[in-house]
C-alpha cells in the first residue's frame, strides 16, 4: 500500500472536510476523492459516509484510522533511524568491478554517493572476475559487481542483478562468420575456439564450456588466454573466435563482433557480497544503490 494513500486518508480524517484536506495536500478535491475510492477498495470496507454537508469516519474508519497513524508513526521513526544512521557512520567500501562492464553507470553512482555521504568512502578496484571474487572470498573486498555468479565458487553469496547482456563471438574480419549479421551458438560446432585460461580464470572457462555441452556441440579449443586483451590478439592474427559480451564492444580493434542469436546467450551483471560481513557502511551502500538502480538504469 502506497504510504501516501495512508497520509491522505489520515489528513481528511483529521479534517473531515474534503477542501480543507485537499488544500493541505495539495490535490484536486477529485483526485483526493479518488484516491480514498482506491484505498477503500484495496481495504475492502467503507471508510468514510458523506452527506450534503459534511463527512464522517464509519466504524471501519475509525479503526483504520488508528492503526494508520501508528502505521505512519513507525515509518517515520525507521526513516530518521536510517538518516540518523546515515549521517553518523563514517567508514569505508571496497567495491571492486569488472571495468567496461560497470562503465555506463558506476561514475554516475560514484558521485551521487559521495556527495550524499561523505563520510564514507568509496575505496574502488577494478580487476578481471576470477580476482574479484578470489577478493571477496577473503574478505579484502566488502562487495563488486561481477558477471558469471556461480555458487561453486562463492559460499554465502548474496547478489543483486544490475542488468542483462547479449553475448556475442568476436571474428577476424577474413572470418567467414565475420560477413552475418548473426549466429546461432549450435553453428560454432567444431570451429576453432579461443578460450580463457581454466588455471586463470577457473569461472569464466567453466561457463563457456558449460554453453557447448548444454548445446550438445564440440568446444574445438585451440588456445587459453589470460584475459580479453590476449584473446582479442589472437583473433587479429585469425587462430579463432572468441566469445565476449556485447559491452566489451569499444575493446574490439578492428576485429567484428557479431551477436549470438539464441535467448539463452546473456550473461548478468550482478552487485554481489558475502553475507556475514559486518562492515555498517555496506548497508548504506547497498541502500543507495538500489535506490539508484530503480531510478536511473
Amino acid at each position: 500500500m502506497d504510504i501516501n494513500r495512508l497520509n491522505e486518508f489520515i489528513t481528511l480524517a483529521t479534517h473531515l472536510n474534503y477542501s480543507k484536506a485537499a488544500n493541505q495536500l495539495y490535490l484536486t478535491q477529485p483526485a483526493l476523492s479518488r484516491h480514498i475510492h482506491d484505498l477503500e477498495q484495496t481495504i475492502g470496507a467503507k471508510l468514510f459516509v458523506r452527506d450534503t454537508h459534511n463527512v464522517y469516519l464509519t466504524s471501519a474508519g475509525k479503526l483504520f484510522f488508528n492503526e494508520a497513524k501508528e502505521i505512519i508513526d513507525r515509518y517515520e521513526h525507521a526513516l530518521a533511524s536510517v538518516r540518523k544512521l546515515s549521517a553518523s557512520t563514517t567508514g569505508e567500501v571496497k567495491l571492486g568491478f569488472l571495468g567496461a562492464a560497470v562503465q555506463p553507470f558506476l561514475a554516475r553512482f560514484y558521485h551521487m554517493f559521495v556527495e550524499k555521504h561523505p563520510q564514507i568512502r568509496l575505496n574502488l578496484y577494478a580487476d578481471d572476475l576470477d580476482a574479484l571474487i578470489t577478493l571477496l572470498n577473503k574478505n579484502e573486498l566488502d562487495c563488486a559487481f561481477v558477471s558469471h555468479v556461480n555458487h561453486n565458487y562463492f559460499s554465502g553469496l548474496a547478489s543483486e542483478t544490475v542488468l542483462y547482456d547479449h553475448m556475442g563471438i568476436v571474428a577476424h574480419p577474413d572470418h567467414p562468420f565475420a560477413k552475418r549479421d548473426g549466429i546461432y551458438f549450435k553453428e560454432l560446432d567444431g570451429f576453432p575456439m579461443l578460450s580463457f585460461s581454466k588455471a586463470t580464470s577457473p569461472i569464466t572457462y567453466d561457463y563457456h564450456k558449460s554453453l557447448f555441452k548444454r548445446m550438445g556441440i564440440d568446444y574445438h579449443i585451440v588456445r587459453e588466454v589470460p584475459n580479453i586483451e590476449t584473446g582479442l590478439f589472437f583473433v587479429s592474427l585469425n587462430e579463432g573466435l572468441f566469445i565476449l559480451p556485447d559491452h566489451l564492444h569499444q575493446m574490439l580493434n578492428g576485429m567484428i563482433f557479431v551477436p549470438l542469436l539464441d535467448e539463452s546467450c546473456v550473461v548478468d551483471l550482478n552487485l554481489i557480497w558475502k553475507k556475514e560481513n559486518m562492515n555498517p557502511s555496506l548497508p548504506i551502500f547497498q541502500k543507495e544503490f538500489s535506490d539508484f538502480l530503480q531510478d536511473k538504469l
